[in-house]
């Protein structure tokens, strides 16, 4: 074997090593939300005030409350008319316009905005912020939809007695188990845990599957020829 082969090869290796590497951590992922469906039903905290029978499921620090926000406007259009000057300050001069103005102010488009940062808690019957000026209610009651932006790291909620989302900012690195607690707390909700672990064994059946095969190794449907 040449050293250009050797060399291709031990890329290979290494390659397949990375992405046996992530899988296994994928497997260990799943295997411990489904642990965690079958075993966990919440618990107490002192750090919010819970409903009776209310259970936390998870809580997220240093989360930010997004509301939209317009964005820079103009004015566009022109003027007619003519300016004079009525003082002098500093040896510029201050002029006043006489005439009419033809045109019209263009509002900026709507700009997310962090308006404010806290805690972020998640039970079996609600989401609730609670920042250092604002506070947020999400009661599964009253839930229509919502929405995870994965580029974002964020939930968009929308509820029945409110016109805007409530969304919060939470970051991407937190996301992954943002969502599988606010799913499992709301299974719990919804009397659905037996089919959120259907759903999560039938994930880990089909990413077993998957596993990395290492280049040029045999496998038992490798047929040899003499």
């Amino acid at each position: 074997m040449g050293w250009l082969e050797e060399r291709r090869q031990k890329k290979a290796e290494e390659a397949y090593q990375s992405e046996l590497t992530k899988w296994q951590n994928q497997i260990d992922n799943l295997s411990a939300c489904i642990k965690l469906a079958q075993t966990f039903n919440g618990e107490q905290s002192d750090q919010i005030i819970l409903h009776s029978g209310e259970a936390l499921y998870f809580y997220v620090t240093n989360c930010s409350l997004i509301e939209e926000r317009a964005g820079p406007g103009h004015w566009t259009g022109k003027s007619s008319g003519f300016s004079i000057p009525v003082a002098h300050i500093d040896g510029s001069a201050i002029r006043y316009r006489i005439g009419a103005s033809k045109g019209h102010f263009e509002s900026g488009e709507p700009v997310e905005k962090a308006i404010d940062s806290g805690t972020t808690f998640i039970t079996d019957t609600r989401v609730v912020y609670q920042g250092e000026n604002q506070t947020r209610e999400i009661d599964y009651s009253k839930l229509i939809a919502y929405n995870h932006d994965q580029q974002k790291g964020e939930t968009s909620f929308s509820l029945s007695n409110r016109q805007k989302p409530i969304t919060i900012h939470y970051g991407i690195n937190v996301m992954p188990a943002f969502v599988f607690r606010l799913s499992l707390a709301m299974s719990h909700y919804k009397n659905s845990v037996p089919q959120l672990i259907q759903q999560l064994e039938q994930s880990l059946s089909k990413l077993q599957q998957t596993k990395p095969v290492l280049p040029n190794s045999t496998n038992d449907n490798q047929v040899v020829r003499e």
